[in-house]
């Protein structure tokens, strides 16, 4: 939020200032963030759906408190690192629209990134989840 600078001109402009946002704004502005990326990323939209599914599960096969623990920071590491590689995505495009092998290799290696997070909540997630997705087909062992 910026200072007014004095209109009366009896006194020097002085030079802007920029104050930092309190909570409730800053608490606004993420939220808004987060309604940007549900509704307009398909990627992150698929990434979210997925987190409601796994929820889901976690409840209907009960896991552990430790379990949780594992999902939930899976999770909220794979949605986290989606919305930096869709915010690094959007300041791409913001940027400029033509080919540029800099953004480029910035846009993939973001892309890295959430590929190797999603390949670590996957494995985590079939360790919690297919004992007892097993547990439930063929019985306990």
């Amino acid at each position: 939020m910026m200072k007014d600078i004095p209109k009366d001109g009896l006194e020097k402009p002085r030079q802007m200032k920029f104050e930092s946002p309190g909570w409730v704004e800053k608490f606004a502005v993420a939220t808004r963030g987060l309604n940007v990326a549900i509704s307009q990323e398909k990627s992150f939209l698929g990434h979210f759906l997925a987190t409601a599914l796994v929820i889901v599960a976690g409840f209907v096969l009960g896991i552990s408190k430790t379990e949780w623990l594992i999902v939930v920071l899976s999770m909220m590491a794979g949605l986290s690192t989606e919305l930096l590689n869709t915010s690094i995505e959007r300041l791409a495009k913001a940027i400029t629209l033509e080919t540029n092998p800099h953004i480029r290799d910035a846009l993939d290696i973001a892309s890295g990134a959430v590929l190797i997070i999603t390949i670590g909540a996957t494995v985590l997630g079939s360790m919690v989840f297919l004992p007892k997705i097993g547990r439930l087909i063929f019985g306990p062992s």
